[in-house]
């Protein structure tokens, strides 16, 4: 299992890079899809827990360093793979592809959900209301982060997920 982080970690530094530098750029009512929220998602459902938390962690890191808000990153990207691995589904279970499909759609909305409630409450950019911010972005950061892990189940893991 060791061997095989390396690539993990520099997935999750070139996703990092480019959810900074150029996703968070294509934002709609101030809501950008969050690549990072579905790579955590993916690594919960399928690595565990805690692999999640720690690439969380590391993800809140990268874009705290970046940023300047490195507190409330590695606070909500560290709940977010928190949540996500709520979802784990084991190596050596008998679950069927859409099984773990499903599971991961579940991860991916309920730790954006998360993260997003988390960061909602300590930051306010656009200076809005706690309710809009908590539900309405929080719902619309769901829906387009839900639509990125479906194009990206459907583009590369359909094969990995019936294995």
């Amino acid at each position: 299992m060791r061997q095989s982080l390396l690539p993990l970690v520099i997935v999750l530094l070139v996703v990092s890079v480019l959810q900074i530098f150029g996703m968070s750029r294509l934002s709609l009512f101030g809501v950008s899809p969050d690549m990072v929220t579905v790579m955590l998602s993916l690594m919960s459902v399928y690595i565990g827990q805690r692999t999640g938390m720690a690439f969380g962690f590391a993800a809140g890191l990268i874009a705290g360093l970046f940023s300047g808000n490195l507190g409330v990153n590695l606070l909500f990207r560290t709940i977010e793979g928190f949540t996500a691995g709520y979802f784990h589904v084991p190596e050596e279970s008998h679950a069927t592809k859409s099984q773990k499909s499903r599971m991961l759609y579940l991860a991916i909305v309920m730790a954006s959900f998360a993260g997003n409630l988390v960061f909602n409450l300590i930051e306010n950019p656009l200076g809005q209301e706690l309710l809009v911010r908590i539900f309405a972005n929080g719902a619309l950061a769901c829906v387009l982060n839900l639509l990125l892990g479906v194009i990206v189940n459907r583009l590369y893991l359909r094969k990995t997920l019936s294995e």
